[in-house]
Formats: structure tokens, C-alpha cells, sequence
């Protein structure tokens, strides 16, 4: 069996050996977030966001006005990223900048990693992605997929 994990390809002797390796190398599906009526769990990403890896909330909508949001269609694509059920979600703007939100439960998993990959397959363009400078995690998932710090903003509220 043929694993991916964040260090590369190996077969399932060197997962049993390393410990890496825990998921098959392509688990994720992306669903439309525009077909569906999964509201409820893209509320409950966002209330998993802490202010480290938040760069456009400062507070929690509530439920009434995340459905308004939702209902708006703010990004150009958003997909709820699909295992067995929904452990996260991707999105692309309208001026090609990713995001990307895994349950906690879910992280560590390389999902994150798999669906940005399947993002940019889907929707071939120059990518961005804005991250909250505190966000190590992010930081360093997009940097392992090729990403190049472009500039750093500055904001006084």
C-alpha cells in the first residue's frame, strides 16, 4: 500500500517502521459549498478559529448572520473538504487567495494538504494566501506547498 504523509511517498512497511503514513495519499473529496446546506459545520469551523489563525474576524457572527454571509457566495469557489464526512472546508476568492479550515479533531491529517493541492488542480491561476503572522501551523503548510512570502500589512484600528 502506498501512503502519503508530510514527509513524502512510502509503503505501508515504512509507515508501520517510521509511524508516519496514517492516510492514503488521495482520502479527500471536495463537495461545492454553494450545493449544499452544510451551514452549521462551516459555523462551527469558524468558532474553532482562534485569533492567531483568524485574519478577518475579530468577533463570532451569529448563526443568523454566518447564513446571510454564506448565502451571499463571498468566495469564487468554497468546498467542504470530505473524508467519510465533512473535516473542513477550502475556499478560493475572487482575487485567487486561499483559505483553508480543518476541525480540530481532523488536523494532522494531511487533509489540509490535500485540498489546496486539489484546489489549485481544480482552479489553475497565481495563488495567495493571507495569514495571520502568528499563524505557525499555516505559515508552514503553505510555505511546504511552494508558497513565497510576497508582504508583510500593516493595520491601526
Amino acid at each position: 500500500m502506498t501512503c502519503y504523509s508530510p514527509v513524502g511517498y512510502c509503503d505501508q512497511t515504512n509507515c508501520e517502521i517510521t509511524g508516519y503514513c496514517a492516510w492514503p495519499k488521495d482520502t479527500v473529496k471536495l463537495l461545492n459549498v454553494y450545493s449544499t446546506n452544510e451551514k452549521s459545520i462551516l459555523y462551527k469551523l469558524l468558532g474553532e478559529r482562534t485569533k492567531d489563525q483568524s485574519i478577518s474576524h475579530k468577533e463570532m457572527p451569529t448563526m443568523e448572520q454566518h447564513i446571510k454571509f454564506v448565502d451571499s457566495c463571498p468566495y469564487n469557489y468554497w468546498y467542504l473538504i470530505m473524508v467519510e464526512d465533512v473535516v473542513g472546508s477550502v475556499y478560493l476568492t475572487y482575487q485567487n487567495e486561499i483559505g483553508i479550515s480543518v476541525l480540530k479533531e481532523h488536523r494532522g491529517n494531511g487533509y489540509a494538504t490535500q485540498a489546496i493541492k486539489k484546489l489549485m488542480e481544480k482552479h489553475p491561476c497565481q495563488f495567495l494566501a493571507n495569514i495571520n503572522p502568528k499563524n505557525k501551523a499555516s505559515i508552514k503548510l503553505f510555505e511546504k506547498l511552494g508558497f513565497k512570502k510576497l508582504q508583510v500589512t500593516y493595520v491601526k484600528s
